[in-house]
């Protein structure tokens, strides 16, 4: 069995890209820690203006070429050029964001496929409920064909992803599912610790990435009610932005006349878990999650959940018990949730507990034990 590990990882985002997201921090947090075991991990992603070629990152070496678009034939052309230079990889991680890099239409070696969730229902947001169905069938469905063929044909080893609905979704898609591993998210080792003891205020926030598959101009028509029941409560959302799109939620919060909503895009590790620490609820109304990273960051401060009922939160969110669903799209049970909520201080303090116990199974070493050994087991 090999001990020592070459991985070519293939993401089209690294961990300092201005729009890194969830799928960027899963990475990067197994990347470090695979190196920190004495791995070599090489990271091929895109190259935004202001970022080196090449660096290391906490002991493991990214190598950027190209751009949003171009990053996918440019990883193809950095794995023949490390192989003609001597280096292979014992195994390609190959990152699918929607888009994947098409490794088995040229890796030699044995691939794995990481697959936080399938974008299916957010094509609505990003380009219309009209061409939903056309996304969906004709352009994502189809690039998951060759890596179906490859796991039924033995080429593409395993597939990785983060929860059970995912799974649930790949093997609709057709994936084996005996080829199929979930290896969670993780949480920082001591955020449990690191999260102030604060009081907890009236208020309300969303922190992540601030995009359209978000339906964050929702949670803005919601908080139009709460303000209206609750004087006292303030919304914050706060994350990297999609600038037109936040540029839509400010129209969006001057056109409903909201007096108590703000906006941040650029906070520091610190100030978001001062928040967390501070909020009562935490709010998410995505069209679907891979995993929901930011309700278990929540949790780790003692802050309950109301999420929209849809893939990945209701799998993050155990409803009444860490937290609340409500049906997506329904402005009023939205804003009732919240409100009613606001003015539970028992049912508050015992959704925050029991959110608090349930984040303490996760964290990234037990993640990165995971894609560790399944790597491992293929490779006998």
């Amino acid at each position: 069995m090999v001990e020592t590990l070459r991985i070519l990882w293939m993401n089209w985002r690294d961990i300092r890209h201005p729009l890194a997201g969830g799928a960027e921090v899963y990475t990067h947090e197994v990347a470090k820690r695979l190196a920190a075991r004495g791995h070599e991990v090489v990271l091929v992603t895109s190259r935004p203006r202001g970022l080196p070629p090449e660096e290391t990152i906490d002991g493991y070496r990214v190598i950027r070429r190209g751009g949003r678009l171009t990053v996918y034939a440019q990883a193809r052309r950095v794995y023949h050029e490390l192989r003609r230079k001597g280096w292979r990889p014992d195994v390609v991680i190959d990152e699918i964001n929607t888009v994947p890099f098409m490794t088995p239409l040229y890796v030699e070696e044995p691939i794995v496929a990481l697959i936080h969730q399938l974008c299916r229902d957010c094509w609505s947001q990003v380009i219309g409920p009209l061409l939903q169905p056309l996304a969906w069938h004709l352009f994502e469905k189809q690039l998951h064909r060759p890596y179906i063929r490859a796991a039924r044909d033995g080429k593409l080893h395993a597939v990785i992803t983060v929860s059970e609905e995912t799974k649930r979704d790949l093997i609709e898609l057709g994936y084996p599912q005996e080829k199929i591993a979930i290896a969670y998210n993780g949480l920082p080792e001591d955020l449990h610790q690191h999260c102030p003891m604060l009081e907890k205020k009236d208020l309300v926030v969303y922190i992540g990435r601030i995009a359209s598959y978000k339906r964050l101009h929702e949670l803005l028509e919601a908080w139009k009610l709460v303000e209206l029941n609750h004087p006292t409560a303030w919304l914050i959302i706060a994350g990297r932005a999609d600038p037109r799109y936040l540029k839509k939620l400010l129209e969006k919060a001057a056109s409903l006349g909201l007096q108590r909503a703000s906006f941040y895009t650029s906070i520091s590790e610190e100030e978001k878990l001062r928040l967390l620490a501070q909020a009562k609820i935490m709010v998410y109304t995505s069209t679907r999650e891979g995993w929901g990273r930011g309700v278990y960051e929540a949790a780790a401060c003692h802050t309950p959940t109301i999420a929209y009922n849809v893939p990945g939160l209701r799998e993050a969110v155990r409803h009444g018990e860490t937290g609340m669903l409500v049906a997506p799209g329904d402005i009023t049970s939205l804003a009732n949730a919240i409100i009613s909520m606001l003015r539970d201080e028992a049912k508050l303090h015992t959704l925050g507990e029991n959110a608090y116990r349930h984040s303490l199974i996760y964290n990234w070493h037990i993640t990165t034990d995971t894609i560790e050994s399944i790597i491992k087991i293929i490779l006998r």
